[in-house]
């Protein structure tokens, strides 16, 4: 993001929070000990609006609004070019960050399992039984929603299990 989004972002921000905080301070009028008959002194089909502040607990909710979004706004990106202090993250929480934390862990889990198979020839992981067990379960999770249970596809999705090859047939 250049500087004049992330700028425009930042005060388009800071500026509704202190703007929102004004408006409910400004208007917050002073202790009463209870509702009033005074009303704002307009009408409409009969019905007139009592002249009441707000309720205690709808003040303090609007309150405790306004301190989480200023928690979440230094924890989490949101002003712009600012990444977050949230704690776990050198870099800030990012949506990019999250996923790389996800793939290393998947990385260390499953790369020793998926070296074995990447240095065998094609041909001798078709016939390795774990490889086949690991490829049913990985097409049973992830292709049988498209191309069925049984590989025989649907309308949009190539039947898999007859010899008619669209993108080649060869192992590489």
């Amino acid at each position: 993001m250049t500087t004049f989004w992330s700028t425009y972002v930042c005060v388009l921000t800071i500026g509704s929070l202190v703007g929102l905080t004004w408006l409910l301070l400004a208007t917050r009028k002073g202790e009463t000990k209870g509702s009033t008959d005074q009303t704002m002194g307009h009408s409409f089909d009969g019905i007139e609006e009592y002249d009441n502040p707000l309720p205690k607990w709808w003040f303090w909710l609007f309150v405790g609004t306004l301190v989480f979004s200023v928690g979440y706004l230094i924890l989490y990106p949101g002003l712009g070019n600012w990444k977050g202090v949230l704690p776990g993250y050198k870099d800030g929480w990012t949506g990019v960050n999250e996923w790389q934390k996800e793939m290393d862990k998947a990385d260390a889990k499953f790369g020793p399992i998926f070296a074995k198979f990447a240095a065998m020839p094609v041909e001798e992981v078709a016939k390795d039984p774990q490889a086949l067990k690991m490829g049913g379960r990985l097409f049973a999770s992830n292709c049988s929603v498209c191309h069925g249970s049984d590989a025989k596809g649907a309308y949009g999705f190539p039947n898999l299990t007859d010899n008619d090859w669209r993108w080649g047939g060869e192992p590489e």
